[in-house]
């Protein structure tokens, strides 16, 4: 309401109480994907509380990108608490997961979410995409992985909005843009997109994290 209302020192009050909380919640470490998924959830949740203050929504997304990024680090793990010993144990008890990765978990923690979410590369190519921005293409996560933009998207959307905004966020800045588009089954939705530098293990720019959050459209096809 104070948000509403422009209420600045009501806000920057609350906001000033509930910070601390927020960080302690943010450096929480997830022991397993459950506890990942609720921890991403809860700033997501939090940004579409505040939509009306553009301030909130760019820092709760900034630390879902932050999460994203310390749950797909390929070196990254869930510390699991001791386990019984086992008189013939399957696996090494440690924190390292089979080969140094097993994206399970990394799969289950963004198939959870409610936004469309993927990483593209420096060449434009599909390095990741989530179960549901998969389905609104109506493909599987698997036929993204390698494409090249262009071919999943139509060449002009590419070439005139996704290269520029793409190009915009390889160079450091954090990009977010709001465009409408029809599904497969011809429905309007309004999508707010915002487009995040992802990094690569010596902290270079790798590519882009890509959110898309979707709304039904009043707008209609024809």
């Amino acid at each position: 309401m104070a948000v509403r209302r422009g209420d600045e020192n009501i806000v920057n009050r609350i906001d000033a109480e509930i910070q601390p909380s927020l960080q302690r919640i943010f450096r929480f470490q997830a022991r397993n994907s459950d506890e990942a998924v609720r921890q991403l959830q809860f700033f997501a949740n939090l940004a579409v509380r505040n939509c009306e203050d553009d301030d909130s929504v760019s820092r709760y997304t900034d630390m879902m990108t932050e999460l994203f990024h310390r749950y797909l680090d390929p070196v990254a793990t869930f510390q699991e608490p001791p386990a019984r010993p086992k008189p013939h144990p399957v696996r090494d008890q440690g924190c390292h997961l089979v080969d140094g990765y097993d994206p399970s978990p990394h799969q289950m923690l963004l198939d959870s979410m409610e936004e469309r979410i993927a990483v593209v590369g420096l060449d434009y190519r599909y390095i990741y995409t989530n179960k549901r921005n998969a389905e609104f293409h109506g493909k599987s996560p698997s036929d993204f992985v390698g494409k090249h933009l262009r071919d999943m998207i139509e060449t002009d959307r590419f070439r005139d909005r996704a290269k520029p905004k793409l190009d915009m966020c390889f160079s450091g800045e954090t990009v977010q843009y709001d465009y409408q588009i029809a599904d497969l089954m011809g429905h309007m939705y309004d999508i707010n997109c915002r487009m995040t530098p992802f990094l690569g293990p010596d902290g270079t720019i790798a590519g882009a994290v890509i959110v898309l959050n979707m709304h039904h459209s009043l707008a209609r096809v024809g």
